[in-house]
């Protein structure tokens, strides 16, 4: 089924279907500047009379095609949906044919939260002309946050503090510990800084789009490259060249935050915890 056919089944169900009394769509179909292109998904809102049928029914998706895999995020074992309530519900369904929907149900005795909605969002379909729907055409709501000093100060003193993590991980020869440290723990912090380096050079009102997809086009090749290099393979030597590679770009950018944002660095610690790093690698035999 091409987009275009999709696009029209998903108009026609909430059209004939009387219990949906309205139909938006968010995401990057319709937020300003958003890749658009065969991948991209349809994220869709269904507002219904009781959203109770639409939750019990397990089927319902199969009216837009034959599913590969679908996801109920809504309905998670650390946190079971009640169905007999009336929150709202997702479906996140991919198609074998390519296509993919992620499908919100909400219960339009909940309309009034959407006040507080403020994403993108393009209304297809309201019946009933609720007020609190309307066209959204500003991705503010995306923008690249700027920080408050302790904010900073955290996201440096964590991304310091981990750095013991992954040494202590790779003096032990502990791949996945250490690769877990860098990877993930660190590389939150360090992508929290690299994007508040990117909003300060647009006055933060910008944004690099979910898991930073967009950052390339913020970054300059020369900064792209740098940052594409600190990725290590699974050699533990590449390992500790990168983890380093990591910590002195991190304090590079740290050092620009904090001069653009007036707020304080205590880069003695900063060498410190270095030189700690240094010994901790060369004591590995």
């Amino acid at each position: 089924m091409t987009y275009e056919e999709m696009y029209d089944l998903i108009l026609k169900t909430g059209e004939e279907d009387e219990r949906i009394r309205a139909v938006t769509m968010e995401g990057s179909n319709v937020t300003p500047g958003a890749v658009h292109d065969k991948y991209s998904d349809f994220d869709v809102t269904f507002f219904v009379t009781d959203i109770r049928p639409f939750t019990t029914d397990k089927d319902y998706m199969k009216r837009f095609g034959d599913i590969l895999i679908m996801q109920q995020p809504d309905d998670y074992y650390a946190e079971p949906y009640d169905y007999n309530g009336r929150k709202r519900f997702a479906y996140l369904t991919q198609y074998k044919d390519g296509n993919r929907i992620d499908l919100t149900f909400i219960d339009i005795s909940n309309i009034k939260e959407q006040t507080e909605f403020h994403e993108p969002r393009t209304v297809l379909i309201n019946k009933d002309n609720f007020p609190e729907l309307c066209d959204i055409d500003s991705k503010e709501a995306f923008y690249i946050r700027k920080p408050g000093e302790f904010e900073f100060f955290n996201t440096v003193n964590e991304f310091r503090w981990i750095s013991n993590y992954a040494t202590k991980g790779l003096c032990r020869d502990e791949f996945f510990y250490a690769r877990n440290a860098m990877e993930k723990l660190m590389m939150n912090m360090f992508m929290k800084m690299i994007n508040w380096k990117v909003g300060i050079d647009n006055d933060f009102k910008v944004t690099t789009g979910s898991a930073s997809k967009y950052l390339k086009n913020y970054l300059t090749e020369e900064e792209m490259t740098r940052f594409k290099a600190m990725f290590a393979s699974g050699d533990y030597a590449d390992m500790w060249n990168k983890l380093f590679l990591m910590y002195d770009y991190f304090e590079e950018l740290s050092i620009y935050v904090a001069d653009k944002l007036g707020f304080a660095l205590d880069l003695d610690e900063s060498r410190n915890v270095r030189a700690f790093m240094q010994q901790r690698k060369d004591s590995v035999k």
